[in-house]
């Protein structure tokens, strides 16, 4: 099977099968719709118990402050399951956040406006997501090797610019963006739906969408089929970069000040919500859709636990299960499929 194939077959392409063999586009359609529906069922099910456990689950009030903490996750993992179905990953969007939050609060401190400052941030993370890029494309880097040095460097960064202490950001108009909402939508879950909205028509109703199907299904064979393979994959960094920014900026709205260490619980979260979601580390499958459901599996997780007071090391440990059965359940469906 060709990329190109593989691809089309994995997106919308025109591409009719013939036949229903193991690895053909209806058999993981078949396979990635029963994925889906197995995730529906686990939020159900999360749901209930929830509600039956916890008297304030179900409230209002307590679904827009999912709401706000699911959409910063959510904003996250658009750009990066398209980055790993093309076959990259990007394990430093955390510091990224990091160094934009804490660069935003310096620049403002330095005289600059709120908003000026939060834009010059935004170009902070969109200029890493591009340093990861050029290394990883045309140095010929291992992604995984690529963002984890970067992490370690920006990590770095962030406590160095920062003098290692929390900084106080004081702006009413800026604290809406993470604490405001309109109709009662939470802002940072109204971001996350509109990235969502044009994730989806980007993987769905254009060209870019399934090439990046083909880059990461095969990349040698998407290169000869003329795809512009290396820009794809640069494009698809700096969107990272951008989501990457962007989540630190809204945290720092949110909390009224910036700490170096404000992105380190985020990269556990949005590696499993992709992969949950039924994206392969290899490349080639995965789909918005179902880091949609996840995303919204992990929202009802972490704000379960909370109302249950469980600690903050009991849900990493759910959610690093949660990881380790996801990647089970993507190699026995890969093997299924090829």
């Amino acid at each position: 099977m060709t990329a190109s194939t593989h691809a089309t077959n994995d997106s919308t392409g025109p591409v009719t099968p013939t036949h229903d063999a193991p690895g053909s586009g209806r058999s993981r359609r078949r396979l990635r719709g029963a994925r889906n529906q197995g995730l529906l069922v686990m939020l159900t099910l999360l749901v209930v118990t929830f509600s039956v456990i916890s008297p304030f689950f179900l409230r209002l009030n307590n679904f827009l402050d999912m709401g706000a903490v699911v959409g910063i996750l959510g904003l996250m993992a658009v750009a990066q399951t398209l980055l790993i179905v093309s076959g990259g990953i990007d394990i430093s969007l955390g510091s990224n956040a990091a160094v934009c939050a804490v660069s935003l609060v310096i620049l403002h401190q330095g005289g600059l406006p709120i908003w000026v400052a939060a834009g010059l941030a935004l170009c902070i993370g969109i200029g890493i997501g591009l340093f990861n890029g050029v290394i990883t494309v045309w140095g010929g880097i291992d992604p995984l090797v690529t963002t984890l040095g970067t992490l370690s460097i920006f990590q770095g960064l962030a406590f160095t610019i920062s003098g290692t202490r929390t900084m106080i950001i004081r702006s009413e108009s800026f604290a809406f963006l993470g604490r405001g909402d309109v109709l009662g939508v939470p802002m940072p879950l109204l971001l996350f739906a509109l990235a969502m909205g044009l994730g989806l028509f980007v993987e769905r109703r254009t060209r870019f969408g399934r090439a990046v199907y083909a880059v990461g299904g095969n990349l040698e064979a998407a290169r000869n089929s003329g795809l512009h393979v290396d820009r794809i994959r640069l494009v698809l960094y700096v969107l990272s970069g951008a989501s990457a920014a962007m989540a630190g900026i809204i945290v720092a709205s949110q909390l009224s000040s910036a700490a170096p260490q404000i992105g380190a619980s985020y990269l556990l979260s949005v590696i499993t919500a992709v992969i949950l979601g039924g994206a392969s580390l290899r490349g080639g499958r995965g789909s918005l859709v179902g880091t949609l459901i996840a995303v919204a599996i992990l929202g009802v997780l972490q704000n379960g636990f909370a109302l249950l007071q469980w600690s903050a090391f009991a849900q990493s440990i759910v959610l690093g299960i949660f990881l380790i059965v996801a990647v089970l359940v993507d190699q026995r469906l890969r093997t299924r499929t090829t």
